[in-house]
């Protein structure tokens, strides 16, 4: 090792703090302008005792040490195999740092704590932060509210291990835990080879599909002989549907440990071969595998890319994997009869609807079990479950909090938001030089839950303006029937089931431009903690015979996914124009996606808490078959707003300018009679617009600046359109409910 001249220095009393990997060496300013040490350079130390120990650290300086004197840590002490009143030789390292490429390390005591990869993530970032290392050099961290200590066994699985070889710690660097003692705990040690294995304990709101799949399964693999006693054929397979996350491979993985069940798993497309007769050949070699180590769960994962329509397949190899596949289930071969009984396959799909008909009979796919969005108990379950292996602070009525606001997240974003907050709690307390606890926060969950979206509305993320109540002036009797259809079915469930009631589907707010129609659904976005989606009107047709249907059911179906959501129509009268209108006696584009949209409001298939909200000025051209209860349930007349309405726009305006004591709201409020919302918001800038033309230099708005607007504004609202919304409620019947 080359190194510059050293010194000998006497141990002094121990550091208390637990810093960035207890690299600091606290020497004396003196002390280290004798060996030209800079504050953070790498420095070697060297025990003075037969058998010579080394380890390493960076220079600190001290004003309160002697220049004979060396201030370390609990753990470099350790290393060093020295104690208070020891000597030791401290070195300027000028060596070449290698980088290491893997670690191995083991605890010095009896593990009375889980070892899991937040753990290992832990300790790894702390290293990081200390940033050198060599072998035998020992650290300590604060960990479930202890000072918990590790020694650095093997750098690099390099067969030379020498203390003297300084490595440097980077991000690709791998960590490795061996040796570890027993545990003392009386919980599992949730170590890398127990985190392989899933159980039916390791999966969390899904307790109603984990019966259905234990039913359909066990029984037949482990005692088939029930079936056939009464004649009965044992089941052959389930098939498990729903949107991606959600737990459809977890449930197989976990049946196949349980059971104790021979599991092959495969996933769809890694089957497929561009070789003629391959693709069929692999199906067959795995069911042979299957009957020869019965009982066995065969796992198809992703089986729509394995087994589409044979109508619609491309090409013949779909037709023939289909046709093998059926046989295969059917179990064709009389000789293999029994061998087969003890067979079952778990097919696994977001995509039921593509696969082959003939799959999904009973026979074959006796079962079909929809793994869905999960609700608020089950994201509660989830989220106990995860967190049970991580530590944390968080209590359950903040895991209820949690669960409440995590609408249209599935099992899979629920597991990345636990990640990402336990990333963010490693970084924290790695930052951190004093004795912290690694635990994760409910600051933590908020700031991962923040950053994680749910995975139904990634493709459609929108950047929704923070725009709360308070900034809608007045209106107060439409934002409460608002917060009636949108915010109380979310907060107040039990109470419509009670009632025996259902939430409205959709509301229609209509009246003049400006009247904060758009404004009042960017603050429903906001207030009410649902999925939003805003669709502008003629942003849905296209050119392509049947693409703007498509469109509308993708809007839908995205909703439905994202659960509870609010999905907004900006000038929905684009969309819904009376049928009938196109005059060449054939139907037009705009027929076709209103009759999908009626369709997706009250048709078949349910729409469960989805909220559909459209604002438009026109409501003269809407079709009346929209307008009708069951689809439009409440329809609100937004209209422009009164005195006291405007004195509030103008409160709310004022507080973001700077104006004058001689303004006064409540004659602005009076003299605007007739202006929306939207002109009282122009007049105020039109006010600061005056103001800057007379003075660029002036500190406020006054009141002639206000006046001086207002004479000169012209109001868009005329009298006759107010009476063509009164003329409208009278020839249609409708009234604002």
């Amino acid at each position: 090792m080359a190194s510059s001249s050293s010194r000998v220095f006497e141990v002094d009393r121990a550091t208390t703090v637990i810093n960035a990997s207890n690299k600091r060496i606290y020497l004396a300013l003196e002390a280290m302008q004798a060996l030209h040490i800079g504050t953070g350079d790498l420095i070697t130390l060297e025990s003075d005792q037969q058998d010579t120990h080394i380890s390493v650290g960076v220079a600190w300086p001290s004003l309160t040490l002697k220049s004979d004197l060396v201030q370390l840590s609990p753990a470099t002490m350790l290393s060093c195999q020295c104690e208070i009143g020891d000597k030791i030789h401290i070195h300027k390292f000028q060596g070449v740092q290698a980088v290491a490429t893997s670690i191995h390390i083991k605890p010095l005591a009896t593990l009375d704590y889980p070892v899991n990869t937040m753990l290992i993530d832990y300790i790894k970032e702390t290293l990081i932060q200390g940033k050198y290392v060599n072998v035998q050099h020992i650290f300590e961290i604060s960990y479930h509210g202890k000072p918990r200590r590790f020694m650095v066994e093997r750098i690099n699985d390099s067969a030379v291990q020498e203390p003297s070889l300084i490595y440097e710690i980077v991000r690709p660097t791998k960590l490795h835990m061996d040796n570890l003692p027993q545990t003392t705990s009386p919980n599992k040690s949730a170590t890398e080879s127990s985190t392989n294995k899933v159980t039916y304990e390791h999966i969390g709101g899904l307790s109603e599909q984990i019966k259905i799949v234990r039913e359909m399964v066990e029984t037949p693999l482990q005692n088939p002989e029930l079936f056939l006693q009464y004649g009965l054929r044992p089941p052959r397979g389930i098939l498990l549907y729903g949107p991606p996350g959600t737990g459809k491979t977890l449930i197989a993985r976990a049946v196949a440990q349980e059971t104790g069940a021979h599991s092959i798993v495969v996933n769809g497309p890694e089957i497929v071969s561009k070789f003629y007769g391959e693709t069929e050949q692999k199906l067959r070699d795995l069911f042979d595998e299957g009957a020869r180590r019965a009982p066995t769960i065969i796992f198809i994962d992703e089986i729509d890319a394995l087994c589409p329509k044979r109508d619609e397949a491309p090409s013949e190899l779909e037709k023939r994997v289909v046709t093998t596949l059926l046989t295969l289930m059917d179990g064709a071969s009389e000789t293999k009869q029994s061998k087969n009984d003890r067979i079952v396959v778990i097919g696994a799909t977001n995509r039921p609807n593509v696969l082959d008909e003939a799959l999904r009979r009973p026979g074959r796919f006796d079962r079909e079990v929809e793994i869905g969005i999960p609700n608020s108990d089950a994201r509660l379950s989830i989220l106990s479950t995860i967190m049970r292996s991580i530590p944390h602070t968080i209590s359950t009525d903040d895991m209820a909090i949690l669960a409440g606001k995590s609408h249209g997240y599935v099992g899979a974003d629920l597991a990345a938001v636990c990640r990402e907050a336990g990333l963010k709690c490693i970084k924290r307390c790695a930052r951190q030089s004093d004795s912290v606890d690694l635990r994760v926060s409910m600051e933590d969950m908020q700031e991962a839950m923040g950053e994680i979206r749910p995975s139904a509305m990634r493709e459609i993320l929108l950047e929704v303006p923070k725009v709360y109540w308070s900034d809608v002036g007045g209106q107060s009797e439409i934002k409460q029937r608002l917060k009636e259809s949108i915010e109380w079915p979310l907060q107040h469930p039990e109470a419509f089931e009670r009632l025996g009631i259902r939430p409205p589907k959709g509301i229609l707010l209509y009246g003049p431009p400006g009247c904060s129609k758009t404004l009042m659904a960017k603050a429903l976005a906001t207030e009410a903690g649902s999925n939003f989606i805003a669709v502008k009107g003629p942003e849905l047709f296209s050119k392509w015979v049947g693409e703007s249907e498509k469109a509308v059911r993708e809007v839908f179906r995205k909703a439905r996914a994202a659960s509870p959501s609010i999905v907004f129509f900006d000038e929905i009268d684009a969309l819904t124009v009376k049928r009938g209108g196109s005059g060449d006696g054939g139907t037009s584009v705009a027929d076709r996606v209103l009759s999908q949209l009626l369709n997706e409001l009250d048709g078949i298939e349910p729409l469960v808490n989805v909220t559909v909200v459209a604002a438009t000025n026109r409501p003269d051209i809407i079709d009346s078959a929209l307008l009708r209860p069951g689809r439009i349930d409440r329809i609100l007349y937004v209209g422009p707003p009164d005195i006291e309405s405007r004195c509030e726009i103008f409160k709310i305006q004022s507080r973001k300018m700077t104006c004058d004591s001689d303004v006064d709201i409540q004659e602005l409020a009076a003299m605007s009679e007739g202006c929306s919302g939207a002109e009282a918001v122009a007049i105020c800038q039109e006010a600061a617009l005056l103001a800057m033309e007379e003075d660029t230099e002036i500190d406020s708005i006054k009141r002639r600046h206000f006046l001086k607007a207002l004479s000169s504004f012209t109001r868009r609202i005329t009298p006759e359109m107010l009476q063509f919304y009164a003329d409208f409620q009278k020839r249609s019947g409708l009234r604002s409910l």
